[in-house]
């Protein structure tokens, strides 16, 4: 079980900004080095990590092609 799982898990509600700080700036951001590539990732990550994701219909894109899936068993995924 990773530390993140188990963090959220504990969790009430999910921590948004814990959770755009934890892949932006833990994870990926020791990795990226120039501020405006910093800036660039955790725009892109906001677009992922976010409350909005839940909702039935969100949209990745303004095509639609790419969405968040409607809630279901993990094989309806595969």
């Amino acid at each position: 079980m990773t530390m993140l799982k188990i963090f959220l898990d504990e969790q009430d509600e999910i921590p948004w900004d814990a959770l755009l700080y934890v892949t932006g700036h833990i994870n990926y951001g020791g990795r990226v080095t120039d501020d405006w590539d910093r800036r660039c990732l955790i725009s892109l990550l906001k677009k992922y990590n976010n409350a909005d994701v839940l909702e039935e219909g969100y949209k990745f894109s303004d095509s639609g092609i790419y969405y968040a899936p409607p809630f279901g068993e993990l094989d309806s995924y595969r």
